[in-house]
């Protein structure tokens, strides 16, 4: 007969428990998918010039590591990196991506790879694929480096192409084509365009290397005129104009000016009926789109002949120009170890900034000390035009009547093509006996000054002993001031710190608060532009104060701040539709206006400004979160 335990039989049936649980843990183990990652582009035949948005995408597993990118030759990077990430749980599995996003713009044609993108995840590499691009030439006029005019509405002369204009594109136009070292040349860039242009940015500026460089002011808003080119009817705008005072001779290169320029073209969806945009009724909306251009000049090719050596004067030291001299007295009499102030003008066109300071031809009894330089430049048309001074201050050491010599001053004149001597100052100055105690071949020479002045000084004795007197430092009541008051302060800066980067780490709540301030003070500056009669300036001004604070409220960069970006943000936020369409139809007519040659009177701009201070004022009380 076979006896039953019941302890044994229990603890029998718990160890089969904890087996099925066992392996019902290891079957739900999550598993992790293995590492993948890819590279994708676009668009593989973009322009020169163009933008292409590049993307690489890493999968699997739980924790991703992160990208080592190629070297993107033959492109260069716009924005980026932006990064997005998702994480999903599918049966126990668990997956999980992340992405990088570069926006790169093409250099140069011609066909380029972009290499493998890797991660290393456990010890392993894991590459992506590479992307072949062809990048194609586009249909850009040359440009020109033969324009004689010095008339700011002389457009050059643009090199007729054989290829078909583009729509929108730049130019840049010298006004001499060979010159001598350190004659100016002024360099003018030109926008033209057939279609809307809502504003540009200089993406990247030439690197002016062997020239000196001065810039030109230029509107803000540049005035457009219209010209012919090849039987089209283009506007054409000053963007950018510079001064180049070349410093070698030889073939000098100016690299070209790229910039983004921002056009308004049809838009794909023309023929689809949108509820969204009926609801607006505004042909802009549906029929417009807005896409952002890369335009470059081509590179200008420039002669530097060097200085010819016949004619040069001895105190020649290589400047050009075009110069007058003139120097001033302050006294023709005074007493010995008195100052006398002679002030060096030369003044006329071409680069002053080089001038140095010319010598002065003294008596030996004479003191000088080194002149004081007050530059008074500015640029005037096509030239750098203004003065140079050099005030220095003279003693004289001992008297009697002296005759100073003149001061000369020798330059090269490029338009004379010959070197010149101007000539100014030379006076009579009668020198006093000073009245004071020490002898005057004392004074002779400035070494003396400074000897005289660390003589030997006799020390007086005391009429007593000197006492030392002992006092603890920790009897007094500033030693525990100073002991508690740094770990105060300390503590102080701390709470400060916190406070501070609790407020600023967040950079869309600070561009949130600053907003409303930004707007009033755009405001502000156009009620004064309106004063001013600048009716056409007053309204942009508050116009891109709106749109600014639209943008910060959307989270939308200022860099990306578009008008069909703004709509489609601030529909999806929680503001009213009444209150967007008003956002929207003043920055639509605020663009309007910026590019219309129509001079707005004041009683429609003090209209727009009270519906801009309206808008804003609405603004203020809502909060998006």
């Amino acid at each position: 007969m076979v006896s039953y335990n019941p302890v044994i039989s229990c603890n029998s049936v718990i160890k089969r428990v904890y087996v099925f649980l066992f392996i019902l843990f290891l079957i739900n183990i999550p598993a992790t998918a293995a590492i993948q990652i890819s590279a994708d582009v676009d668009n593989i035949s973009p322009v020169v010039g163009g933008r292409i948005t590049y993307t690489i995408t890493i999968s699997g597993g739980a924790s991703l590591p992160d990208v080592e990118i190629p070297d993107f030759d033959g492109l260069e990077i716009v924005m980026g990196p932006s990064t997005s990430s998702s994480i999903e749980m599918v049966n126990g599995s668990i997956s999980q991506s992340k992405s990088w996003t570069y926006i790169l713009r093409t250099i140069k044609a011609g066909k380029h790879t972009i290499d493998a993108a890797r991660v290393k995840y456990k010890r392993k590499y894991y590459n992506s694929n590479k992307i072949e691009l062809n990048v194609q030439s586009p249909d850009t006029p040359p440009t020109t480096v033969s324009s004689k005019s010095n008339n700011d509405d002389d457009h050059g002369a643009v090199k007729v192409s054989k290829t078909k204009l583009p729509e929108v594109f730049i130019t840049a136009t010298a006004d001499k084509k060979t010159v001598y070292k350190l004659q100016m040349i002024t360099v003018t860039y030109r926008l033209y365009l057939s279609i809307n242009v809502s504003g540009y940015d200089f993406a990247k500026q030439p690197q002016a290397r062997g020239f000196w460089q001065e810039e030109f002011e230029v509107s803000k808003r540049p005035v457009l005129n219209d010209v012919t080119i090849q039987g089209k009817q283009y506007k054409s705008a000053v963007i950018r104009k510079i001064g180049l005072f070349p410093t070698r001779t030889g073939e000098l290169t100016l690299d070209p000016l790229t910039i983004d320029c921002t056009v308004e073209v049809p838009s794909n969806r023309r023929n689809r009926r949108d509820p969204f945009d009926d609801f607006f009724g505004d042909s802009f909306f549906s029929r417009r789109r807005r896409e952002v251009r890369s335009l470059s000049t081509e590179p200008l090719t420039l002669t530097v002949l060097d200085l010819p050596y016949e004619g040069r004067q001895a105190n020649f030291k290589g400047d050009v120009g075009d110069y007058q001299l003139r120097v001033d007295y302050d006294k023709r009499q005074l007493a010995q170890h008195d100052a006398l102030t002679v002030k060096v003008i030369i003044s006329g066109e071409g680069y002053l900034k080089s001038i140095d300071a010319p010598k002065m031809q003294l008596p030996s009894t004479f003191e000088v000390f080194d002149p004081t330089v007050d530059e008074n430049i500015k640029t005037y048309g096509t030239s750098v035009k203004g003065s140079k001074a050099f005030t220095y201050l003279v003693i004289p050491r001992t008297p009697g009547n002296y005759t100073l010599k003149p001061i000369s001053f020798s330059f090269f004149n490029p338009t004379e093509k010959r070197y010149k001597t101007v000539e100014s100052g030379g006076t009579s100055l009668k020198v006093t006996k000073s009245s004071g105690d020490l002898p005057d071949d004392k004074w002779t020479q400035k070494s003396d000054v400074t000897l005289i002045d660390s003589d030997i000084r006799f020390i007086r004795q005391l009429s007593s002993p000197l006492k030392v007197t002992v006092k603890p430092i920790y009897n007094s009541a500033w030693f525990y001031i100073f002991t508690l008051i740094f770990p105060g302060l300390y503590l102080t800066g701390l709470g400060a710190e916190a406070i501070w980067v609790k407020r600023t780490s967040d950079p869309l709540a600070v561009r949130r608060r600053r907003a409303p301030d930004i707007m009033r003070k755009q405001l502000k500056t156009a009620k004064k532009m309106m004063k001013q009669g600048s009716t056409g300036k007053a309204v942009d001004t508050a116009g891109r104060g709106l749109a600014e604070y639209a943008g910060a409220i959307t989270g939308i960069a200022t860099a990306g701040l578009t008008l069909d970006v703004l709509k489609e943000q601030l529909n999806q936020s929680k503001i009213d539709h009444e209150l967007i369409n008003k956002i929207l139809s003043l920055l639509s007519e605020t663009d309007r206006i910026r590019f219309s040659s129509v001079v707005l009177d004041t009683d429609k701009a003090n209209e727009l400004l009270n519906k801009f201070s309206k808008t804003a004022e609405e603004l203020d009380r809502i909060r998006i979160t």
